[in-house]
């Protein structure tokens, strides 16, 4: 009687070899696929409003306005609240998609772009053109005086600049610029 015990419980290790080399070649696969999927991240967006996860989202290539806004749960049915237009609109990276669903259950979306606190954490390039005086003393480095001579220089210069005039802007030399140059 034991040796027909020892024999069964071989037999049942033998046979449950496979299934455990199996299961964990699987769960390898899946961990690789998901790491893939992070990695082939074009960016983030943001998602906030009236959403059950509001948050960062990797962004995907193609990816529109409506199918960022279904990944963070929307409190109310979605066909009231995207506009066609709208829903099929991509993203960029540093958009900031914001949801609003008013007390009649219609929804208002908009989308914009990620303040710049944000986008320097997250390694997103900064719009020097659409930057203010408290938004360029984010950038380590530059600090008030220089943010505000900046300003003034883009606001002297037809309002806009690229990023390279930062070198004619008095107080960044050649090492400062090579310093800050990553943040646009």
């Amino acid at each position: 009687m034991c040796r027909e015990r020892i024999i069964l419980l071989l037999v049942a290790v033998a046979a449950a070899i496979p299934t455990g080399l199996t299961t964990r070649q699987s769960a390898q696969r899946v961990a690789l696929t998901g790491f893939s999927i992070v990695s082939s991240s074009r960016g983030f967006v943001h998602v906030g409003g009236d959403v059950d996860h509001p948050g960062m989202y990797p962004l995907a290539a193609n990816m529109v306005t409506v199918s960022v806004i279904k990944m963070a749960v929307p409190r109310g049915p979605l066909k009231n609240v995207v506009p066609a237009a709208l829903a099929a609109q991509y993203l960029k990276n540093g958009d900031d998609v914001r949801l609003v669903i008013g007390g009649n259950g219609q929804g208002r979306v908009t989308v914009g772009s990620m303040p710049p606190s944000e986008k320097i954490v997250l390694g997103i390039p900064l719009d020097i053109n659409a930057m203010g005086v408290a938004d360029f003393v984010l950038v380590p480095g530059i600090g008030p005086k220089t943010a505000e001579r900046i300003v003034e220089y883009r606001q002297n210069n037809g309002g806009s600049m690229a990023p390279e005039e930062l070198l004619n802007v008095a107080g960044i030399g050649e090492k400062k610029y090579k310093s800050i140059q990553k943040y646009f």
